[in-house]
């Protein structure tokens, strides 16, 4: 692992992040992982703006082999700075997508968008499902709460993998929907 730090925030990047982009660039012809990573830190980018503008600095900054996580400082956030800060990754790649598709860059904004909504999506570890986490925790407790969200993460785990495995027999066995399946299931016990 290599570590870097500026001021009060460490920048991780794990061994596995590197093999994996590594991998991508050896294996993708097209160009697409290289947009994906650009969506990905732009993403990122847009969490830690909001989290600058809320007053606090990440403690952290994580480059994983799932990608990149940063964790908060640990007096947290109140529950509507932190809403804004997990809406503002995918705010800032729908805004992305917005300005790429006029201007011809369809890739890079199908990229944005799509990374925009998967990360939407009402998983564990996903800005979707630690907002509902935190919508539900307005009514119950943190404990509840996080089991409503793993019910439903377990209903749309079904859903997509349902869609994942019948484009797969349909999209002449594009092998990324697979893998998408196997990260799907395997968030659950992130």
């Amino acid at each position: 692992m290599l570590e870097l730090r500026i001021g009060r925030t460490v920048i991780e990047f794990r061994f596995l992040f590197l093999a994996v982009l590594t991998l991508c660039f050896l294996v993708d012809e097209t160009g697409i992982a290289v947009l994906g990573l650009l969506a990905g830190i732009m993403h990122e980018c847009g969490h830690l703006i909001m989290v600058l503008i809320t007053g606090y600095a990440p403690k952290r900054i994580a480059f994983e082999m799932t990608g990149i996580r940063m964790d908060q400082p640990q007096d947290g956030l109140s529950v509507g700075k932190e809403t804004a800060v997990l809406l503002a990754g995918s705010l800032l790649n729908f805004t992305m997508a917005a300005v790429s598709f006029p201007i011809g860059w369809e890739a890079f904004g199908s990229v944005h968008l799509v990374l925009g909504i998967l990360n939407l999506l009402p998983l564990k570890g996903l800005d979707g499902g630690k907002l509902l986490v935190l919508f539900f925790s307005r009514f119950t407790d943190l404990y509840q709460a996080e089991n409503i969200v793993f019910i439903i993460q377990i209903v749309m785990n079904i859903l997509l993998s349902t869609y994942c495995i019948y484009m797969f027999w349909h999209q002449h066995g594009n092998i990324t929907l697979l893998i998408f399946c196997v990260y799907l299931w395997t968030s659950i016990w992130k």
